[in-house]
């Protein structure tokens, strides 16, 4: 089966700026091997059930009637697959691809979603999370593989102030579903509280009619933010070192607090070895985002490369967890337990990395190197061989499994 990118696009990760820093059960969750209108009247009221009400045994099916409720009203049919994650702290859109086509997940943890509808004192606010999350799927945004933007985000957020409306909440009602937010929260990749309550307002007066007041919100840093992310590429294809620190230094000056950047310029100086630097800028992201799988990443390799091997570790399965279609991250790990001589388990990331469709020829071909490796080391030497040859085709300049066969050579003539 082949997979592709996901896309976890949270509507609640800026409530979490400055929380600590904490691992993520791998227990919990998506087990990696499952990925391995029809419109109301607009009196038409609907009485959303309290999370608090809801067991966790029910969750799913009570999920699903809303669900169902909302997509009635764009006259669709419920074609959403739903998890329900203990200790997950959001509530996610996510894309996989069946080869068939893409399924399509809504992932939450319904106690985290009690908790903000108490903050709130607002009936409304679960409904309004899971349109939210509806709307980056119905939108495409959870196919491009980018993640959350902010006018991802505020399409998103007119989208569920839409439905709100067409369920019968009250305007009062749907404006207070960012509510919990302070007026200056919102990361690069989630705009400020006002900006979301105005997408929210605007959708709700679109469906009941209203579209003179609906025309008159504006939203004028999108374009900024959107200039700061194509910045951030750029950056990201600089080879040198001293011109991508600028680079990334002028995305800051355009986007300031931009946590990608932040973590992008830890791994320049993790490159140039000035490890308290990069550790520094890697985790003040991480501060900023907690649950953006790439950054836990970055951290786990600013660990790894001081041979603190046990929090790599910790920090890289956070990011799978976080991302679960990440074959560069299985490529990591699986390198981590190679070190350990857990040479099963470096066999078996390596088969779902490249399950993946790594994103070029050099990681397929550090995926069967790495492969290889673990079942030399298992006593499979001609599977081990023809590994060695695949990636040979793939990437002829690589020197690793010559370095490798000459340290099993010299240890052999040492025994002797």
């Amino acid at each position: 089966m082949k997979y592709v990118i996901v896309s976890i696009l949270y509507i609640v990760a800026p409530i979490l700026l400055f929380s600590q820093i904490k691992h993520i059960s791998a227990t919990e969750g998506i087990s990696k091997i499952s990925f391995a209108c029809n419109f109301f009247d607009q009196n038409t009221q609907y009485e959303p059930l309290p999370a608090k009400n809801i067991s966790d045994a029910e969750s799913e099916k009570w999920m699903k009637e809303m669900v169902d409720k909302i997509t009635a009203l764009v006259g669709l049919k419920n074609r959403f697959r739903l998890k329900a994650v203990k200790n997950f702290n959001n509530c996610a859109a996510v894309c996989f691809d069946n080869n068939i086509g893409q399924e399509r997940f809504i992932q939450f943890d319904r106690a985290f979603l009690e908790e903000f509808q108490l903050k709130t004192k607002n009936k409304w606010f679960v409904v309004g999370v899971l349109a939210h999350e509806l709307g980056h799927h119905l939108n495409g945004h959870s196919l491009d593989g980018i993640g959350s933007r902010p006018d991802k985000e505020l399409d998103a957020d007119e989208f569920a102030g839409f439905i709100l409306q067409k369920l019968g909440a009250k305007f009062e009602d749907a404006n207070k579903l960012f509510s919990f937010m302070n007026e200056t929260e919102g990361p690069p990749t989630h705009p400020v509280r006002w900006k979301r309550m105005t997408a929210v307002s605007r959708g709700w007066d679109r469906a009941a009619g209203n579209e003179v007041f609906a025309n008159l919100y504006v939203l004028d840093d999108a374009e900024k933010k959107d200039n700061a992310f194509r910045l951030l590429t750029a950056a990201r294809k600089e080879y040198s070192s001293f011109k991508k620190l600028l680079m990334l230094d002028n995305v800051l000056k355009t986007v300031p607090n931009y946590a990608e950047a932040i973590s992008e310029k830890g791994l320049v100086y993790l490159s140039m070895q000035q490890y308290a630097e990069a550790y520094e800028n890697c985790m003040n992201a991480l501060k900023l985002e907690p649950y953006i799988g790439l950054l836990r990443f970055n951290l786990a390799k600013v660990y790894y490369e001081q041979k603190i091997y046990d929090t790599a570790l910790a920090y890289v399965q956070d990011a799978i967890y976080l991302r679960p279609i990440f074959p560069e991250a299985y490529i990591f790990r699986a390198n981590l337990f190679f070190d350990n001589k857990n040479y099963s388990q470096t066999v078996s990331d390596c088969n779902m990395a490249f399950a993946m469709n790594p994103p070029n020829n050099f990681y397929k071909a550090e995926i069967l190197e790495t492969k290889g490796f673990a079942l030399y080391e298992l006593n499979k030497k001609t599977e081990a061989d023809e590994c060695f040859d695949d990636a040979r085709k793939l990437n002829p300049l690589s020197i690793r499994v010559l370095m490798y066969i000459e340290s099993k050579n010299k240890k052999s003539i040492m025994k002797n």
